[in-house]
């Protein structure tokens, strides 16, 4: 319990400083919406005595009177019509409050929503890449989405329980002023009510748990099998698939009507204590304290208040206890993230220019994890604007060598200079700007051509530039004949593309990005043989213009390069053609 009361501390102290001012504003919005609340009706009945209306001699003559008092006080008549009118300024006032209190509290949760996405994001955009593919996607893509969305609208609530708490302290002060002996005895049945809840409290908090780790199951679930849907269809497991999701979802649904269940006994709980509150609270005041009627109803007006604020805070903290998980895993994953994070000191250095070369010096690498090294003792000179291929059988670290020459791993041995300028920390963020990268993937947004290809450059791009890389690219063709031509939508991830569609556009991107270091990671694997001899000759035609590494398995995308590194049983040779 003490560690989730720590918990919760941490969010509030996290959505205070988010907002300070709109917080306290808020919270002072929500105290006078508790004390005002049925003010206006209650309210009227004094007024309509101020003018001679007799209801019935049941009335509060001081609230009459401190009107009268008002009216006299700004020089006005206390007449009927001037009554009504003060009436309806008095619940404008009041409805005034609860509309800006409406529209604060919604601006402020999305904004914090909207500010704690955006850090968590910005986090895991600057963390490692070594650390980024360690996890699954899907848990970014929960915790970017359904979590933070879950500690927004648990935001409010702690501001609503402080509120209540404020309120209910209020309460407890006038009730002790009239009576302290029944106060304390109030006190003493609460805290027995208390007592009785706290297994349920400590229930919700496991079920909360095991709600988003089920949550969790079916959000990457979904992603998997939505992102191969093609697959499952031609294997005929569409029944397989739905059925380990529906058993998924059953435990989620099982969960939620479980949380249900605990809300609706606490209920009960409070509304049989509350009947039991009274039973004894009256026996006591008439039996053993002797207390006059009068003072015993506004007692009970007061505790008849009270009530719904106890009731209000334990909802309130029972969803903070159910919500405090995805708290917890919102930090952990913003912890991690940080832990992970590149060194960006001098992020606005602009692309670092290669003047000579590439040079690796007795780098080595090895997977998080693994005992072998990927390759060790590596070095090798790739020039400028020469050639290069990255050859050896599948699985010796072909595209790991092309993901160091790229910036997104570091060697956890030896030095990767470019020119006499040592790749690390920021200037390898530096480097990276310098580097077009063409993965056997071909990555496209659900956008139109023109979008998928000029996103990764800031200079203004004209039709006749993207028309020149679709050419180099062998895609003016059928780029040409789409519907919409450059403006027509590839899709999700460009599925309304065949594979050696996406894989052209994937490299006129790359090459309208003029990148110093143009890499090729089998990007020619999904093109038919005519397709390939037109990137080939783009890929001659480019020779002596720009620097290359190609990792491919067929001989003739690599029969012209200037050198080859062969990477074999961890120590790689360096081969130039002869």
């Amino acid at each position: 319990m003490t560690a989730n009361l720590r918990v919760l501390g941490a969010a509030f102290v996290s959505f205070y400083r988010f907002s300070p001012r709109r917080q306290i504003l808020l919270f002072f919005l929500m105290v006078i919406q508790g004390v005002t609340m049925g003010v206006g009706l209650l309210f009227i009945v004094p007024l309509l005595d101020l003018v001679g209306f007799d209801l019935g001699g049941s009335l509060d003559s001081r609230v009459a009177g401190f009107a009268q008092e008002v009216f006299y006080f700004i020089g006005v008549e206390p007449t009927l019509s001037g009554v009504l009118i003060s009436y309806v300024i008095i619940v404008g006032m009041i409805a005034s409050v609860r509309y800006r209190l409406a529209t604060l509290s919604a601006e402020t949760q999305f904004a914090y929503v909207g500010d704690l996405r955006d850090r968590l994001y910005r986090s895991l955009l600057a963390a490692r890449w070594e650390f980024i593919v360690q996890r699954k996607m899907s848990d970014f893509s929960h915790c970017l989405t359904g979590q933070v969305q879950s500690i927004g609208q648990a935001s409010n609530q702690m501001l609503s329980l402080l509120s209540q708490s404020v309120l209910a302290s209020l309460m407890l002060v006038l009730a002790f002023l009239m009576s302290w002996k029944m106060t304390l005895l109030a006190i003493g049945f609460g805290g027995l009510l208390l007592g009785l809840l706290l297994p349920l409290n400590r229930s919700i908090y496991g079920s909360g748990r095991t709600h988003l780790a089920n949550y969790k199951t079916v959000f990457q679930m979904l992603t998997e099998q939505l992102g191969s849907l093609k697959m499952i269809k031609s294997y005929s497991g569409e029944s397989r698939c739905a059925e380990r999701l529906r058993q998924t979802s059953e435990n989620l649904e099982n969960e939620s009507i479980r949380v249900v269940r605990m809300n609706a006994v606490t209920q009960l709980i409070y509304v049989v204590g509350a009947a039991a509150a009274f039973s004894v609270f009256f026996y006591f005041s008439q039996i053993v304290f002797k207390i006059p009627i009068a003072t015993l109803f506004l007692l009970l007006i007061i505790f008849s208040r009270l009530l719904p604020q106890f009731s209000g805070m334990q909802r309130s903290y029972q969803l903070l206890l159910h919500k405090t998980p995805a708290f917890q895993d919102v930090e952990r994953m913003l912890s991690e993230c940080a832990a992970a994070r590149e060194a960006r000191e001098e992020t606005d250095l602009p692309p670092l220019e290669l003047k000579q070369a590439i040079n690796l010096s007795q780098i080595s690498y090895r997977y998080p994890g693994k005992e072998e090294p990927v390759f060790e003792g590596l070095s090798a000179c790739i020039r400028k604007n020469q050639t290069t291929a990255l050859v050896g059988p599948s699985g010796v670290g072909k595209t790991t060598l092309a993901d160091l020459l790229a910036g997104l791993l570091e060697p956890i041995s030896g030095a990767i200079y470019c020119d006499e300028q040592l790749l690390e920390d920021s200037f390898l963020l530096s480097w990276r700007k310098s580097v077009a990268y063409v993965t056997q993937e071909a990555y496209l947004f659900h956008d139109t051509v023109r979008a998928n290809l000029s996103w990764v450059v800031s200079r203004r791009i004209v039709d006749e530039d993207l028309w020149e890389v679709l050419r180099l690219a062998a895609a003016e063709d059928f780029v040409a004949c789409l519907p919409e031509g450059l403006d027509t939508v590839v899709g999700d991830n460009g599925i309304r593309l065949s594979g050696g569609e996406r894989q052209r556009l994937a490299l006129a991107r790359a090459l309208l990005a003029e990148a110093q270091l143009l890499i090729l990671d089998e990007a020619t694997s999904a093109l038919d043989a005519e397709n390939e001899g037109k990137i080939q000759e783009a890929l001659k035609r480019m020779r002596g213009q720009t620097t290359i590494v190609v990792i491919a398995h067929r001989e003739a995308t690599i029969a012209d390069v200037d050198q080859r590194i062969h990477l074999q049983d961890y120590q790689p040779t360096i081969v130039a053609p002869e």
